[in-house]
C-alpha cells in the first residue's frame, strides 16, 4: 500500500494562499488533487475562489481543523482513503490564523494515518509588505513560519529589493532550515516548491553569525560558555517580539530512549513558550538519521535517510520559541549523549 502525498499550505490572513493554490492546480495539470479547505465557520469563502472544472479536483469543505483536534480530520482522511483511486495528491489549505502543527499532528504522530498519507512538505506563504507587523502582533504568524519547510515570499513587488533581502534574513533567523523562495508577481515557483520535501535543508550547515540585535534575547550568553548556536544576519530596524531561534549541535552519539523520555517530560512540564523543536539525530545504534520533531505537546520520532559512508554524522537540533533557556536545553540534550566508554 503506497501512501498518498500530502502538502500543507499555511500563511497568515491575506498572504495569498488561494492564489498560490490556483497556480499549483493550473501548472500541475497531470496531477489529480484532493483539496481540504480549512475554514472557520460552516461555509468557506475561499472554496468559491478555487479553480473549478475538471474531475481531478475534489473539494472537502468541512470547517475549522485548527482550533482543536477532533474526529473531523480522521473522518475526512477515511473518506479520502475510500476514494484514493480518484486522486493523486492531497493539499490542505489552512485558514490564516491556524497553527499548522495542529493540522499536521495526525500525519506525524498516528501510525495509521502515516500508512496512508505522507506529509511531504509544509509551505508557508508570506506577505512581504505585512509580515514584519504580523510577527510583532500575532503569535500565529510566528508559529506558521517556525513549522514550515518552505517559505514563499509573496507580493515582493510592493517592497524594495533591499528590503526583500532583509526579510529573507529575518525569516532565516526564525527558521534556519526552511528554504526561502521568492514569487515574482503571479509567477510562482511551483516546480521548486514541490521538489522540496521535509527536512531537505536539514542536511546543510547554516553559518553561525552575529546575534540579531532587537530580534532575539540571548544577550546573556557568553562566548566561553556558549554552545554552537546559529542565527540569521542582523536586522536592527524593528523589534520582533522576543522570538528566539537556537541551533545546537553534538558530534557524540545520542541515546534515543533517553532523548524520547526527556523530551516527553519537557513537553508536559516546560514547553509553554516553545513553538517548535525539530532535529536530525545521530545515534550509533542506527544506520539512518533519526528525525525528531514536536507537534504541539506531542513528540514524533521516526527514521530518516541512511547516513552516507563519507558523511559527518552529528546531531542538529533547532528550538524556536520565546524566553528560551539556552543552557537548559543544552544541559537536557547533553544528558542524552553516550560517553565513549558506553559505545566501546
Amino acid at each position: 500500500m503506497k501512501a498518498k502525498e500530502v502538502t500543507l499550505l499555511t500563511g497568515f490572513l491575506g498572504a495569498g494562499k488561494t492564489t498560490v493554490l490556483n497556480a499549483v492546480i493550473a501548472k500541475k495539470k497531470d496531477t489529480r488533487f484532493a483539496i481540504i479547505e480549512n475554514e472557520i465557520g460552516e461555509e468557506s469563502i475561499d472554496a468559491g475562489l478555487i479553480l473549478q472544472g475538471e474531475d481531478d479536483i475534489m473539494e472537502l469543505n468541512n470547517g475549522c481543523l485548527c482550533c482543536t483536534l477532533n474526529d473531523n480530520i480522521y473522518e475526512l482522511l477515511n473518506s479520502l482513503w475510500d476514494r484514493r483511486d480518484s486522486w493523486d495528491h492531497l493539499i490542505i489549505e489552512a485558514t490564516g490564523i491556524a497553527d499548522p502543527a495542529n493540522i499536521a499532528h495526525p500525519f506525524l504522530t498516528s501510525d495509521n494515518v502515516k500508512r496512508g498519507f505522507d506529509l511531504k512538505r509544509v509551505i508557508c506563504i508570506v506577505d512581504a509588505e505585512l509580515i514584519e507587523d504580523q510577527l510583532k502582533e500575532h503569535q500565529e504568524a510566528i508559529k506558521q513560519i517556525a513549522f514550515s519547510d518552505l517559505i514563499l515570499l509573496n507580493k515582493v513587488e510592493k517592497v524594495s529589493a533591499e528590503y526583500v533581502k532583509e526579510l529573507q534574513a529575518i525569516l532565516k533567523a526564525i527558521n534556519p532550515f526552511a528554504e526561502i523562495l521568492i514569487a515574482e508577481g503571479q509567477n510562482f515557483p511551483v516546480t521548486k516548491l514541490f521538489a522540496r520535501e521535509r527536512f531537505a535543508n536539514f542536511y546543510s550547515n547554516p553559518k553561525p553569525v552575529a546575534i540579531p540585535k532587537g530580534i532575539f534575547s540571548l544577550s546573556n550568553a557568553t562566548p566561553e560558555k556558549q554552545p554552537l548556536v546559529a542565527f540569521g544576519p542582523s536586522h536592527n530596524r524593528h523589534e520582533h517580539s522576543d522570538i528566539e531561534t537556537v541551533l545546537l549541535k553534538y558530534k557524540e552519539s545520542m541515546n534515543i530512549q533517553d532523548l524520547e523520555h526527556r523530551m516527553m517530560v519537557f513537553l508536559i512540564a516546560q514547553s509553554a513558550n516553545v513553538y517548535r523543536v525539530k532535529g536530525i539525530i545521530y545515534s550509533h545504534q542506527f544506520e539512518s538519521r533519526i528525525i525528531l520533531q514536536t507537534v504541539g505537546k506531542s513528540l514524533a520520532i521516526s527514521l530518516g535517510e541512511t547516513w552516507l559512508p563519507d558523511e559527518i554524522r552529528e546531531t542538529k537540533i533547532v528550538v524556536i520559541g520565546k524566553d528560551l533557556k539556552l543552557y537548559g536545553f543544552d544541559k537536557m540534550f547533553r544528558t542524552c549523549l553516550y560517553s565513549p566508554s558506553d559505545i566501546e
